[in-house]
């Protein structure tokens, strides 16, 4: 089953030829062209003839139209008897006979397996002309077929893309389910995509794209399936060239056992040996009564002992007898002070030689730190707890002293390590404004970010009053369709704002409004203004009022 008449008839009407073309044996469906345009189109079946059409329609009852076939003149055509007796007005026949025209190319390119005849030739003077515009005619012809199967075996499968060639199609007024596709039809969209897209039905959509095909508005072709394989190949680097072998690793040398044996049979220095070389170094020389040493004449200072005695309680504040500090002045106990000089011991056995040296050095660590704690203190600063000592807690201050202890004086230095109070926390940085102008809104709709479109109309709609009424233009699923939406728009930035709907099946999509009216009128008033994009196949848009609006369908 093939519909070879649709085809023709499409070759003919590209090919711009003029006569009369036919279909059928019997039944005879004559179309007569003009330059490939269709003028007129008569039948000899009983259901496309003028006066079945006029009774089915209702302009005419069979009753009237027996008494006109009874009583026709002579030399007169039957719908000038009709127009004659007053049965049907001018107007009336004109578009029956339109209506004849439509059925009559329905059906002749509906008809299966039948092929049609042409005759090239000038058309008579007295063929009736009707105003058509064919390629609207032939659309809603094939939109009309019934034959599922002829349709799909011209078209081929439903996985092809559709690109769009010219601009001949926008020049059309579409159907309202058909007029969202052309920003579409770039080679991207399959047919099944285009028609979730759209809303349309599937096999609607394929017709659709049969007559684009046929009148030469667009090319179809199918995807070819992915080769992974070939994919890969196709996107590796190319392979570098071969460099020669590299040299292997060199062998670890292990040493033999012999000197592993030798190496462990070496002497180590460890601490019993080092204290066996301190005691036998040779005896200190002898010393006169001033100190020095009786053959050299060097001084031989004298070295404490390494147990130290308990230290003194010194109660004077005088800083040559001691430094003596008020408990509680400070805010913490006092540190431990300089020990005084240790008296002298006559001799130290040599053997004791190596823990003297040891108490020497910690004396002297000790009375460094005395030093430093010191010179704190006069400097007005408190020092830090003195070494091995554990710091002492330091009690909280209170609001009043208690009654047994007595008020401190005024001048009483304050303790610099004390903490300082925190800084007050620093403001936090405000968060920008977002922008929703009319430039900003349509700047976020020619970039494609649809969520930042969506937050600035919640923030235009949220100025506008509540009995503020707006126009929506439309409802779209796809990023290129708002985005395209601006530039119909002959001013650089229309007063246009979206807000996000979510449909009966889940999906999101967003609704494009134009505009704030006072009234349902002036927003209607509106409408004939707009461009042809939003009111071409029976788009219109629909004035809504604020409080109508909603994000769920």
């Amino acid at each position: 089953m093939s519909l070879r008449a649709l085809q023709d008839l499409f070759r003919r009407h590209r090919e711009k030829a003029t006569g009369l073309w036919k279909l059928g044996d019997d039944i005879v469906r004559t179309v007569y062209l003009d330059s490939g345009d269709i003028v007129f189109a008569h039948s000899a079946h009983a259901l496309d003839r003028l006066t079945h059409l006029l009774v089915e329609r209702g302009k005419l009852t069979q009753a009237q139209l027996d008494y006109a076939l009874a009583n026709l003149k002579p030399g007169l055509s039957i719908g000038k008897n009709l127009i004659d007796m007053g049965f049907i007005t001018q107007r009336d026949l004109l578009e029956t006979a339109r209506a004849q025209v439509e059925r009559v190319v329905a059906g002749a390119m509906g008809t299966p397996d039948q092929a049609p005849e042409f005759e090239a030739r000038e058309l008579d003077a007295a063929v009736v002309r009707l105003p058509f515009d064919t390629p609207l005619l032939l659309l809603q012809s094939i939109l009309g077929l019934k034959d599922r199967e002829g349709i799909l075996e011209l078209l081929g499968p439903l996985n092809q893309v559709v690109l769009l060639q010219g601009r001949r199609l926008q020049e059309m007024s579409l159907p309202a389910d058909l007029a969202k596709l052309p920003p579409l039809l770039d080679g991207t969209h399959t047919l099944l995509e285009l028609s979730r897209e759209a809303g349309a039905e599937s096999m609607r959509l394929g017709a659709f794209a049969l007559f684009l095909r046929e009148m030469g508005w667009a090319r179809l072709h199918e995807m070819p399936p992915v080769d992974r394989n070939a994919l890969d190949l196709a996107l590796a680097p190319e392979p570098e060239p071969l460099t020669g072998r590299l040299p292997g690793p060199s062998p670890e040398t292990v040493p033999t056992l012999f000197a592993s044996i030798q190496d462990a049979a070496r002497p180590t220095t460890n601490l019993e040996h080092l204290s066996q070389a301190l005691d036998d170094l040779p005896d200190p020389e002898p010393l006169d009564d001033r100190g020095f040493a009786v053959e050299t004449g060097q001084a031989i200072l004298p070295t404490p002992s390494f147990e130290l005695p308990e230290l003194p309680e010194m109660p004077s504040e005088d800083p040559e007898e001691g430094i003596h500090i008020q408990p509680g002045t400070l805010g913490h106990e006092p540190a431990a002070v300089v020990p005084p000089m240790l008296e002298e011991e006559p001799s130290v056995p040599p053997r004791r030689r190596t823990w003297v040296l040891a108490g020497v050095l910690g004396l002297g660590l000790l009375g460094l730190g005395g030093w430093y704690s010191l010179k704190g203190l006069w400097a007005g600063r408190t020092p830090g707890p003195a070494p091995m000592a554990p710091a002492a807690s330091v009690p909280e201050p209170s609001a009043e002293p208690p009654a047994s202890q007595p008020a401190l004086p005024a001048t009483v230095p304050t303790d610099s390590s004390a903490p300082e109070p925190p800084a007050p926390p620093a403001p936090e940085a405000r968060e920008t404004p977002l922008a929703y102008s009319a430039a900003d809104r349509c700047q976020a709709l020619r970039k494609g970010d649809l969520a930042l479109a969506a937050r600035q109309g919640q923030a235009f709609r949220r100025t506008l009053k509540p009995g503020t009424w707006t126009l929506r233009l439309e409802i779209a699923c796809q990023t290129d369709t708002l985005r395209k939406a601006v530039g119909f728009f002959p001013e650089r930035d229309p007063d246009l704002w979206v807000l996000p709907l979510v449909l009966r099946d889940g999906r999101g999509c967003y609704q494009l409004f134009l505009g704030s009216f006072a009234t349902r009128a002036a927003a209607e008033r509106h409408i004939p203004s707009l461009p042809s994009a939003f009111r071409a196949g029976g788009n219109r848009p629909k004035a809504f009022r604020l409080d109508e609006l909603s994000e769920r369908q």
